[in-house]
């Protein structure tokens, strides 16, 4: 049909549509903390500080950004730390958190993954491949930024959680050699009045981490100790290791907070997680603080001879010195084999001691192991192969 000259031209088939309008990206641009801002964003002073996870679009740091308003960019922004921050932690390799930081530092920085980051890379890495890794341009653009966040972070003012990223951050610094630690006792004086200021109301981990970076005059450092010594049944493995590590230090020797750790080192369980090196390292400072508890000594051992295939010469060799010093050689730490008594009351018990034989271990069956098929039955009968 033939349409009037006043009528609108018809619409042509590529211009119907659902009516679903096209999202339209959210413009963003860089603070100068290098925080995600956008044109409703408010912004905030120096002292303003941000969740950790929203400043995702720049190198800057979050502790140290204005807040700003939430938008579908800093969603989005949250979704990336959280899945960088699940690489990390999945990592089972140094040189994959590597790869990780190689990938995503120069886009995507925050405390919360960078922290874990460069923490999983002094673990997970040995004496020879850490002083590579410190060498590498992605590792150490990393640490140049976490140690910026540490030294013009505001504590006073954080968010729950932060203070503990920002000690995760501390140890990695302090472990692959970026800071030392007179460069970090500006920030660990804040750190120590902040956590003071809310009576120690943090993880046990984190006090831990704080009792080994402290220098012995920082202020408070008496009433971190107390509260350690209150809080000694939730230590774990890697929370002895700093422990033992920070009394070893010259005039730092605590004999209240050492029984606690030798009373920690007796139960099941303590050493789950631990690296071997940490195990080594572990025994060479209890022989240097003098404990002679054979009890915990003993599951030490036996926890190093378990694991003895994950050990180097030199370690090995370090760990036998150590047990030495602590008047239980290392071959010695099982019990005799045989059968032994004891009386418990008005029952004996009888407990009997095994040695594990060489070539008695069971094997475990691969992918490939499988069993072959017998081969086919030869048959001589000339006879029978007739019918």
């Amino acid at each position: 049909p033939e349409r009037s000259a006043g009528s609108p031209p018809m619409l042509g088939i590529a211009e119907y549509d659902s009516g679903d309008e096209e999202e339209q990206p959210v413009p963003s641009g860089n603070t100068a903390s290098g925080a995600v801002s956008t044109p409703t964003a408010v912004e905030g002073s120096s002292s303003a500080q941000a969740t950790p996870g929203k400043g995702c679009a720049g190198n800057g740091s979050t502790a140290m950004a204005g807040k700003a308003a939430p938008t579908p960019s800093a969603r989005v922004s949250a979704k990336k730390v959280a899945q960088l921050l699940k690489e990390v932690t999945a990592a089972k390799s140094a040189t994959a958190v590597v790869q990780l930081i190689r990938r995503a530092s120069a886009d995507c920085y925050d405390l919360s993954w960078a922290s874990q980051a460069l923490y999983q890379i002094a673990k997970r890495s040995t004496a020879k491949t850490r002083k590579e890794w410190v060498r590498d341009p992605a590792v150490k653009g990393l640490a140049d930024k976490l140690r910026a966040e540490s030294d013009l972070a505001l504590v006073a003012g954080s968010p729950a959680g932060y203070i503990d990223l920002l000690l995760v951050a501390l140890e990695a610094l302090r472990l692959l050699g970026f800071q030392d630690e007179k460069a970090q006792v500006p920030a660990l004086e804040r750190v120590a009045a902040k956590l003071a200021a809310e009576a120690w109301h943090c993880p046990v981990k984190s006090l831990a981490r704080l009792r080994w970076l402290a220098p012995l005059t920082l202020q408070g450092l008496e009433a971190l100790a107390d509260e350690l010594r209150s809080r000694a049944v939730e230590l774990n493995g890697h929370d002895v290791v700093l422990l033992v590590a920070a009394l070893r230090k010259a005039d730092a020797h605590d004999p209240g907070l050492l029984t606690k750790i030798v009373a920690r080192l007796r139960g099941e369980g303590v050493h789950a997680g631990l690296a071997a090196t940490d195990l080594v390292e572990l025994a060479e400072g209890l022989g240097k603080l003098g404990v002679n508890d054979e009890r915990a000594v003993r599951s030490l051992g036996q926890e190093i001879l378990r694991r003895k295939g994950e050990l180097t010469p030199d370690e090995s060799h370090r760990a036998h010195t150590a047990f030495q010093g602590l008047q239980l050689p290392l071959p010695q730490v099982w019990s005799s084999v045989g059968s032994s008594r004891k009386r418990d009351g008005a029952a004996i018990i009888t407990s009997q001691a095994f040695v594990p034989q060489e070539g008695h271990e069971k094997k475990r069956r691969g992918n490939q192991d499988i069993e072959r098929t017998s081969p086919p039955r030869v048959v001589r009968d000339y006879k029978m192969m007739s019918y």
